[in-house]
């Protein structure tokens, strides 16, 4: 969905409205709070009163973005509607400066919008089971530059394991979805707990590093085992495709919003990992999935 396509079909506050009324309620509005049918449409004269309804058996004041991530805002839902197509069309992720310059906001609120959306990709993604040839491997965000700042006169910042950049481990499943997420650690337990619960593991292949807390995996699945000291790649054992979603996720880093605060590094991570879910979709599909998940 470009971001024509999104004018045109939200012109105004109105037809935003209309179609959150339509993918919802399906023509038959229901009280959020008492679920009762009989319900009134407030006139839309009085200010703050456009798309509002009113329960005859409860009395509440509702519209149809109650407890969705449009809730309680004071923003236009074409800005908001805006954002979502951005954010999803974006290779390289959306910085709020960015979001700021497009949509004619503050940071503040560009950020606000921002953070919501993904928070809603987290809370609305459903669990996912991996199997078949799945890719298991983790990488590092932030810290200093690899390269040592030569004003400063200081040591290059160390790479890989064992730096004090957050942690993030994940797996993929060959031509099929990822699943990411901030490491609680990266002993054998930890590695072995997060394969088990988003692997299929009787019925999957892992392709692994030489890392030895993998090891702990080998008694429940087939382990192959790629030693990047002396290759890459040793027929179809490789952990290439993991690794191209590492480098999408960094890129969003590097080239966009540059710091990570561990708090909200999940968000950027599920962020990353549902464009790349959704990948295969048509044009404008996963923005119309996105709506009809905020429900």
């Amino acid at each position: 969905m470009n971001l024509i396509d999104v004018m045109e079909a939200f012109p105004d506050q109105e037809s935003c409205i209309e179609r959150l009324e339509r993918i919802r309620w399906r023509g038959t509005p229901v009280c959020p709070f008492c679920e009762c049918k009989d319900v009134k449409r407030k006139r839309e004269a009085t200010v703050g009163r456009v798309g509002r309804w009113s329960c005859s058996d409860c009395k509440a004041s509702f519209k149809v973005t109650h407890g969705t991530v449009f809730h309680g805002t004071k923003i236009p839902l074409q800005k908001w509607f805006l954002a979502i197509a951005l954010i999803l069309n974006a290779k390289k992720s959306m910085s709020s400066y960015q979001l700021q310059r497009d949509l004619d906001l503050n940071q503040k609120t560009a950020w606000y919008i921002l953070a919501r959306i993904r928070a809603e990709m987290v809370s609305k993604t459903s669990p996912i089971v991996l199997q078949g040839i799945i890719e298991a491997d983790e990488t590092y965000m932030g810290g200093r530059p690899r390269k040592a700042n030569k004003k400063e006169d200081r040591e290059p910042s160390k790479r890989g394991r064992g730096t004090d950049k957050t942690a993030v481990i994940g797996a993929v499943e060959r031509g099929g979805k990822v699943v990411a997420e901030v490491a609680k650690g990266l002993t054998g337990r930890h590695i072995f707990e997060f394969i088990r619960r988003v692997v299929n593991v009787r019925e999957s292949e892992l392709m692994t590093d030489e890392y030895h807390a993998y090891n702990a995996l080998s008694s429940q699945m087939k382990h192959e085992i790629v030693n990047h000291q002396e290759q890459y790649v040793d027929g179809d054992k490789h952990t290439n495709t993991i690794e191209g979603f590492w480098s999408l996720l960094k890129r969003a880093w590097y080239g966009q919003h540059h710091h990570y605060s561990v708090g909200y590094t999940p968000l950027y991570v599920a962020e990353r990992c549902y464009v790349y879910n959704h990948r295969h979709l048509e044009d404008g599909k996963m923005f119309w999935k996105f709506l009809r998940e905020v429900f």
